[in-house]
């Protein structure tokens, strides 16, 4: 059953899934996190026990948001888990197959909608060329900041072909296109329409398009309804769209585990209609399972 589908065909009110990534499932197996991402068949063993353990209504392919740009040149450092040390240099070490890899393993042997998660161009661009340098850039270097993008857009719209081969469906993460990073004249001139092509060429497939923003984007809401992706995962859900929404549960209250706040805000969220109910960005890795299988116990129960 494609309760995701039935949501966003407005035939079922509600589905549910806590945006769990390898890195939280790494940790429930005691893995080594940097061991399982760069290997695919780990990545899709800790990803099929995640879903095995929680049976939620879809799964992710995220192991992290530097896939891209580590691709491109990026120096990642785990300690446990990864952070960008180096912007864009000559040294490449390219996990994309991975995800790949993983994508097919999981196609096969799950039957649940399966969704993999790739860079928005603007934010990736931030990472290659530093994010404190690439925000300043947009005040004075238009062309820097445009040449950056287009270079991300092409490796962008290759690694999206290779997925859409694999009929997966896919989330695109902007984080930095955020409200609370950007101005929305500056989404609107620089992310906005890079994100459009991509969306496009997922609806041309026929597979659902996701985007996923953090932060503050009520100011941006009707650029991203106007992108005609399936779903919006936003911190704000009570923001009326036409596009199907996701959300409604803080990543901090699902870290916390208070089950009584984790149950008013499902109950708050299912109040919407067609809503997925989600957290508001990619469950912390030390989450008590207890809180997730409560959410989605709840999220489940009948009104």
């Amino acid at each position: 059953m494609d309760r995701i589908l039935e949501v966003i065909e407005q035939k079922r009110n509600n589905a549910v899934f806590p945006i769990v990534g390898a890195d939280h499932c790494a940790r429930l197996l005691n893995l080594n996190f940097s061991n399982v991402v760069r290997d695919g068949r780990k990545l899709a063993e800790v990803l099929e026990y995640g879903y095995n353990l929680y049976g939620y209504d879809m799964v992710l392919v995220f192991s992290d948001p530097y896939v891209e740009a580590q691709a491109m040149g990026c120096q990642i450092e785990f300690t446990p888990y990864p952070t960008i040390v180096t912007a864009q240099t000559d040294k490449r070490f390219d996990r994309t197959p991975v995800i790949i890899e993983a994508t097919k393993i999981l196609k096969q042997k799950l039957d649940v909608p399966i969704f993999v998660s790739i860079k928005g161009p603007f934010s990736l661009a931030a990472f290659l060329v530093g994010i404190d340098k690439f925000l300043r850039l947009l005040v004075r270097e238009e062309n820097a900041v445009k040449k950056a993008i287009d270079q991300v857009f092409e490796f962008q719209k290759n690694y999206l072909s290779k997925l859409l081969a694999l009929d997966a469906n896919i989330f695109l993460g902007d984080p930095l296109a955020s409200a609370s990073v950007i101005s929305p004249d500056m989404f609107k001139k620089y992310a906005y329409q890079p994100l459009k092509i991509l969306v496009d060429k997922i609806k041309d497939k026929g597979l659902i398009a996701g985007i996923h923003i953090c932060g503050d984007t009520r100011p941006i809401i009707s650029m991203l309804d106007s992108l005609q992706t399936d779903i919006l995962s936003v911190e704000d859900i009570t923001v009326a769209t036409n596009t199907t929404r996701m959300g409604g549960v803080s990543t901090q209250t699902i870290l916390n585990g208070n089950l009584s706040k984790i149950r008013k805000e499902v109950r708050q969220a299912k109040k919407g209609n067609h809503i997925i109910i989600a957290t508001a960005c990619d469950v912390p890795p030390k989450t008590n399972p207890k809180s997730i299988k409560e959410m989605i116990r709840y999220a489940r129960q009948e009104n």
